[in-house]
């Protein structure tokens, strides 16, 4: 039990696959600052409007070398998510993805993907993170977009919310905020993505790809 305003203590957890690393870095009116050292009653800066306090602060020890590799973390290069720094993403923290693709298949130009969709798209592979580091979870008033690392935007929850599922679900579509897709839908997403921007790099080398298949033929 904490008193009014007291910070929870660090507690252990099995397997945390939605929140922040420690160390991510998450924009706030004073810079960035790492998501380890953000409180309950800190502003962090959001998406979709001005700065909102955190209702709630969650930090948790965790020990990711023990997971199984479909939890594992994934690393971001720098520039995947238009980030300027490495991440490291929990595999089912959700994830801002802005593209005609997600337009073309759902209706909208954004949409949530868990970071374990995105294995294999611009560099983004499971990695090995060892010791304990410290998880957080970081809830507002309502669900927000946050920044980390630069311009990668990361879902919070909101510090209150319905418990069922699909009552959930349906608020999300009353509201219009972005649709949160399932990891099959996300799947097929980064995979019409990585196949299009594979495409792309063709397109720019013709002549390139030309000699590689006469190569290839008998």
């Amino acid at each position: 039990m904490t008193g009014a305003g007291e910070q929870e203590p660090p507690r252990a957890t099995a397997v945390l696959v939605e929140g922040f690393l420690g160390a991510t870095p998450i924009a706030t009116p004073e810079g960035w600052r790492p998501a380890e050292s953000l409180q309950t009653g800190d502003a962090v800066l959001t998406f979709a409007g001005p700065p909102q306090p955190i209702r709630r602060a969650q930090h948790s020890r965790v020990h990711p070398a023990d997971w199984p590799r479909r939890l594992a973390p994934l690393r971001v290069p720098v520039g995947a998510l238009e980030n300027h720094e490495e991440l490291l993403l929990l595999s089912g923290q959700q994830v801002l993805l802005q593209c005609d693709q997600a337009e073309s298949q759902f209706g909208e130009p954004f949409a949530l993907v868990p970071a374990a969709a995105l294995e294999g798209f611009r560099g983004i592979v499971r990695a090995r993170v060892p010791g304990r580091p410290l998880a957080v979870t970081l809830n507002f008033a309502q669900e927000e977009l946050v920044y980390a690392a630069g311009a990668a935007l990361l879902r919070c929850p909101a510090s209150e919310g319905p418990d069922d599922p699909l009552r959930a679900l349906l608020a999300r579509a009353e509201s219009g905020r972005t649709p949160a897709l399932s990891l099959e839908q996300s799947l097929h997403l980064v995979a019409c993505l990585v196949a299009e921007e594979a495409g792309a790099v063709l397109r720019q080398f013709p002549l390139q790809a030309a000699r590689a298949r006469g190569a290839n033929r008998p």
